[in-house]
């Protein structure tokens, strides 16, 4: 990742963001100016509940959590099953493996990912906690850590090297900024901290949140989904016996179950059943990028990214993950789509071509972690650590249930 990441190695301006959480409620008093003022804006409970609401706004946007974390993966894995057809550059960069500093993604996505660590680190602060009863404090910190934590992991593994099991992993990771920035002109140089720091930085952040938070929590970060994001983190990092762990914990709840079918699982106005977390959206919001670029319907998409058939090949015929729908016409909405794949019918982009029924509809929710991940995780880690034997199952159990339902 050096060509995207050398922009940012030396240091790196946090602006502030608690102006933008104005338009969360109206007893935001904001001066106009270029800065704001925490004993003015974070002095009652309504306030800084309204910008841990914020924040989890910011999340969302499509340059992190709202899309570009799921492009990235997919682009830079992506060889002979899946191709790029689109009209933008920004993403073909990705595609061809060959991103520079001059992508507007990658400019993005560091603006929108500090915006959020920012808005976190001012909600964390002493004072503004102090402010809340126990009851709220501990849940404010714990939705502030649970969203810097993650945040941290996803922009470690987009933009540092990567992690080695068992190293000192001294390779360059990214600039940990956790005090708040509140004026434009605190331009702080920052360097970039080594993976290690940033993989431990993100360990502690969720550890704390999981003991914090309860089970559930609405829509918001919970310790359950808290510890589905350190499963995932454990994982990468080669600690099966607590990916598997953290896994466990979340399958063993009861909380969640997987969708009828796998189909179900996406395009809900409300969480489904499998949503261990997932970005609300609803009319009011705004269109979701992920449906810009993958979906192919009137209406709706542009059909950047065609599946290929060679990637379809790979599922015994029984599978519904893998069940294509070549009967569409002209006019097909997501409401005419029955299958997780479908020949596209949009107008602009992938006529003809395989497209992903994921992502269907501009506004609906979109889950970031899902039960079925965390069978997976579950079934990985005790593969690979046969020692381990956490959970009911055996891994070709757990990976049956998947594909049973």
């Amino acid at each position: 990742m050096k060509n995207i990441t050398s922009k940012y190695k030396f240091w790196i301006l946090i602006v502030p963001v608690l102006a933008l959480l104005a338009s969360c409620t109206e007893k935001l008093e904001i001066k106009p100016k270029q800065s704001i003022d925490s004993d003015l804006a974070l002095t009652t409970a309504d306030n800084i509940k309204a910008a841990m609401v914020g924040a989890y706004s910011q999340a969302s946007n499509d340059g992190i959590f709202g899309s570009y974390f799921n492009e990235y993966s997919e682009l830079y894995a992506a060889s002979n099953d899946m191709r790029f057809m689109g009209t933008y550059q920004q993403p073909r960069e990705f595609y061809n493996k060959e991103a520079t500093i001059t992508n507007s993604y990658v400019e993005t996505t560091w603006v929108q990912a500090y915006e959020l660590i920012n808005t976190c680190n001012t909600l964390l602060q002493e004072e503004v906690l102090a402010v809340l009863d126990d009851a709220d404090a501990d849940l404010v910190k714990g939705e502030a850590l649970f969203l810097r934590g993650w945040a941290i992991f996803e922009m470690t593994r987009l933009f540092g090297l990567p992690y080695d099991p068992g190293q000192a992993n001294n390779q360059p990771g990214i600039p940990l900024v956790l005090t708040p920035t509140s004026v434009v002109s605190d331009a702080v140089p920052v360097a970039r901290n080594t993976v290690e720091q940033c993989y431990t930085q993100a360990e502690d952040d969720l550890q704390i949140a999981r003991d914090l938070l309860p089970d559930m929590n609405g829509v918001y970060g919970s310790s359950l989904a808290t510890s589905a994001v350190l499963a995932r983190l454990y994982l990468q990092m080669g600690n099966y016996p607590l990916a598997a762990s953290e896994a466990n914990r979340v399958i063993e709840s009861g909380n969640f179950g997987l969708a009828a079918t796998p189909l179900k699982a996406f395009n809900n106005s409300e969480n489904s059943v499998e949503d261990v977390f997932a970005i609300q959206k609803n009319i009011n919001s705004s269109i979701g990028w992920l449906t810009v670029m993958y979906a192919s319907l009137a209406g709706a998409g542009r059909g950047d990214y065609e599946i290929q058939q060679v990637f379809l090949d790979r599922f015994d015929p029984s599978d519904l993950r893998g069940a294509f729908q070549e009967d569409t016409q002209d006019g097909y909405t997501l409401d005419d789509i029955t299958m997780m794949y479908y020949i596209g019918v949009g107008t602009i982009l992938n006529y003809g071509g395989i497209n992903t029924a994921k992502w269907g509809d501009y506004y609906r929710n979109i889950p970031l972690i899902r039960l079925a991940e965390m069978y997976l995780i579950r079934a990985e880690a005790n593969f690979e650590d046969p020692g381990a034997d956490i959970g009911p199952n055996t891994p070709t159990e757990d990976i049956n249930v998947i594909r049973g339902r």
